[in-house]
């Protein structure tokens, strides 16, 4: 991950996933990431600015929703 200027510190797979629309079918890989620091490329937020503050696709909102 040198290209981000990220050193991971543990990554687990979580799940995958399929999310299926009229024209297109989605195959997500789910990923915790735990890092040793965060860049200055990124925006990193918690997990509650995230939900309040970053609109995302419905069918990842569901994915993370089942996280809990």
């Amino acid at each position: 991950m040198e290209q981000w200027q990220i050193q991971f510190k543990n990554l687990y797979l979580k799940k995958h996933a399929k999310h299926i629309f009229t024209h297109i079918e989605w195959n997500m890989i789910v990923y915790e990431v735990e890092v040793k620091n965060k860049n200055k490329i990124w925006t990193w937020v918690t997990e509650k600015q995230m939900e309040k503050e970053y609109p995302l696709p419905t069918a990842f909102k569901k994915l993370l929703a089942k996280e809990k």
